[in-house]
């Protein structure tokens, strides 16, 4: 073969081979949990309250509704079936799938599991349906290690609160970090939602990877972790609905 021959296909196989580098980078970096962020419940139910009304079921705010057409998708707490979910955090976030309401507010509250009040304050809702959040603020009372919390949502629809207000609610207990969570690096990554999940953290792999989906919209990845979460759970009426705060 000539030497400029020999030269150009050299050179041609460099090119191809770098090409060929460029293409499998990529997909190299793509988080290799992509899509299996699997919640494992830890099996402790939810206590049993005096007050009654904490399950995961969801309420049809009728009395709320500008429109009939989301009622196959009422209230519902975004938990899993045993209404109980684990925080590693004293100030964790909830999530509720809101549909399009006229309600404009709400009264969010705490309890300890003799149905004392930790916490309450009335919430603003958002003028659209999605998946909506609220955080417990830093300056009420920090939930304690190994102890039960209900939180309540109670939608207000008319002028004041009424007995009969529809609202959901949920249990929350905090819990120790693992030696397994302890050794593991806590960066914002898939690999630690994951591991969340693993360890039956509810309330902090959703709030973790909620705010995955915020810095990165577009990542199809990151919406197929969330679809699958929520699927694992039960949740699928709610798996393409948008975080809406």
């Amino acid at each position: 073969m000539p030497q400029s021959d020999r030269s150009a296909f050299i050179s041609f196989r460099v090119l191809t081979f770098g090409l060929l580098i460029l293409t499998v980078i990529p997909l190299l970096s793509k988080p290799s949990m992509a899509g299996r962020v699997t919640f494992k419940p830890p099996g402790d139910p939810a206590p049993r309250s005096s007050s009654g009304g904490a399950s995961r079921s969801p309420v049809e705010v009728v009395a709320c509704s500008s429109a009939r057409r989301n009622i196959d998708k009422p209230v519902t707490p975004v938990l899993p079936a045993t209404s109980i979910g684990f925080t590693l955090t004293e100030y964790p976030t909830v999530f509720i799938y809101l549909p399009e309401t006229n309600a404009q507010k709400a009264l969010f509250s705490i309890q300890d599991e003799d149905s004392n009040s930790v916490y309450q304050t009335n919430i603003t809702l958002p003028t659209s349906s999605g998946v909506m959040q609220v955080k417990l603020p830093e300056e009420a009372p920090p939930l304690k290690a190994g102890k039960n919390y209900k939180w309540s949502l109670v939608i207000i629809c008319t002028a004041d609160l009424e007995p009969d207000s529809p609202f959901v609610s949920g249990w929350i207990r905090r819990v120790e970090r693992s030696d397994m969570m302890k050794n593991h690096n806590n960066q914002i990554t898939l690999s630690y939602i994951s591991k969340l999940a693993e360890n039956g953290i509810w309330y902090d792999t959703l709030a973790t990877l909620a705010q995955l989906r915020r810095l990165q919209p577009n990542n199809q990845a990151l919406a197929s972790s969330w679809q699958n979460l929520l699927n694992s759970v039960g949740l699928d009426k709610i798996v393409n609905e948008p975080l809406i705060n």
